[in-house]
């Protein structure tokens, strides 16, 4: 074969090649019509403006309830605290799990994406949320704080604290708290806006400046999670102390997080938008990713469970040990079907991951045992009040921050595109088909 012959087969290919590859991004552009990739009226907005109203309602009669008697008072900073913590959970979840997609390049996931980038977005509001609890620690008597190590009347003589008073004390603690919301305000800014300015531009190398922002991203993640974890929870008993709490939080912020990406895409696709976008395809691949972090977060707390268990060491065991007595015991046993055996055996199963309508049901359940797990380990903190008074005042104090703010996400999610429009594995993700 001649020179000429060679040079111009190898050009026919790569021009073949090429148009192989535009041809089908011009066919995932064709879909993104602005009728589906656009919620700006309808079903969000109503239901934003009544979950708004809730959180308000539910955040007034906390308080109204909660006035008075020193055990109502703390209730009532206990369920609000278990509030605040389920939005940081979904936020920080959302965050690490777009950066997580971003490092693996999972074109498939450019269909699910917006939705973490919404919400992750939103966790400047959990850094107002958290202003109340800094005001109970500060402001108000000992009797009141919710976090016993800030009551010199309870650590005193404690030689225990006295070795961690370096760290557990309201000024650094505060501090801290400050430097976590400062990380993760500007991480999910930062991917957010690149995200939205690729929608205008279509420039290429913003996926790659997200990749480089989710490399160290993913390592400030991990180390603000876990310290957090550390001190707004595992600090309310200071005696407790855990090496694996940070991955046991991680594990229950991720399974919420997936949960409510899937609620969002499974009610914009019941509102009739993204048609042809979002398909049964999608949702499968969205009801793995929860199917495989109800299996991890099952395997974090056996084994955090096993090893204290095993250990026997009184400092440890005196978490589970107050969990496995009277109403509590109940409880944890119910935890333990509710969090993974239920959902295990019911997400399972193809069929169920396929159908948007039962996935959206099993992701509706892990959020209410996301809230019943944060109760698990907030709740028994109040040994002065016994499970079950003043349920009505758990409930609402719980529901009053997590209304609010799941109403600011929904607005979030009608001020863009429902899909990252000029992601470059848009496409990839459109004719995403599973064979298993």
């Amino acid at each position: 074969m001649s020179q000429a012959s060679l040079s111009h087969s190898h050009g026919h290919g790569h021009d073949h090649a090429a148009h192989g590859h535009v041809e089908p991004q011009i066919a995932a552009r064709a879909l993104l019509k602005p009728e589906l990739v656009k919620c700006e009226s309808g079903m969000f907005r109503m239901l934003g403006y009544g979950l708004m109203l809730a959180g308000v309602l539910g955040l007034v009669l906390t308080g109204v309830i909660g006035f008075g008697s020193k055990e109502a008072s703390r209730q009532a900073v206990a369920a609000y605290h278990m509030g605040f913590l389920f939005c940081v959970g979904l936020s920080v979840g959302c965050l690490g799990f777009q950066m997580i997609l971003q490092q693996f390049n999972a074109g498939w996931s450019a269909a699910l994406r917006r939705q973490a980038e919404n919400v992750a977005a939103m966790v400047w509001v959990c850094a107002l949320l958290f202003i109340p609890i800094a005001l109970n620690a500060f402001i108000g008597g000992n009797e009141y704080k919710l976090f016993s190590w800030m009551n010199p009347e309870h650590t005193a003589g404690d030689l225990l604290f006295q070795k961690k008073a370096a760290w557990l004390n309201p000024e650094f603690w505060a501090i801290r708290a400050a430097v976590y919301f400062l990380v993760w305000i500007a991480l999910s800014q930062r991917l957010a806006r690149l995200s939205r300015k690729q929608d205008e531009t279509g420039d290429r190398w913003l996926t790659a400046k997200a990749r480089r922002t989710s490399s160290y991203g993913l390592l400030l993640f991990a180390l603000t999670t876990a310290f957090a974890s550390f001190d707004w929870l595992m600090s309310l008993d200071y005696h407790w102390f855990s090496t694996m709490f940070g991955v046991y939080f991680f594990a229950g912020s991720i399974v919420s997080a997936v949960a409510v990406i899937i609620l969002i895409l499974g009610l914009a696709v019941g509102a009739g938008k993204l048609t042809g976008l979002v398909t049964s395809e999608h949702f499968h691949d969205a009801g793995k990713l929860l199917f495989a972090f109800i299996v991890f977060w099952a395997y974090v707390t056996f084994s955090q469970y096993f090893l204290i268990w095993y250990s026997n060491i009184p400092e440890e065991s005196a978490f589970y040990n107050l969990r496995q007595i009277g109403a509590w015991r109940q409880v944890s046993i119910f935890l333990a079907f509710g969090h993974f055996i239920i959902p295990f055996l019911f997400v399972l199963f193809r069929g169920t991951k396929r159908n948007r309508r039962l996935l959206m049901l099993a992701a509706l359940w892990m959020l209410a045992m996301h809230a019943l797990d944060l109760f698990y380990i907030v709740r028994p903190v109040l040994k002065s009040v016994p499970l079950g008074e003043r349920l009505h005042l758990d409930v609402l104090g719980l529901l009053g921050p997590v209304c609010l703010f799941l109403g600011l996400v929904l607005r979030k999610v009608v001020s863009a595109p429902l899909m990252p429009l000029k992601d470059p594995r848009l496409h990839e993700a459109l004719e995403h088909k599973n064979y298993v």
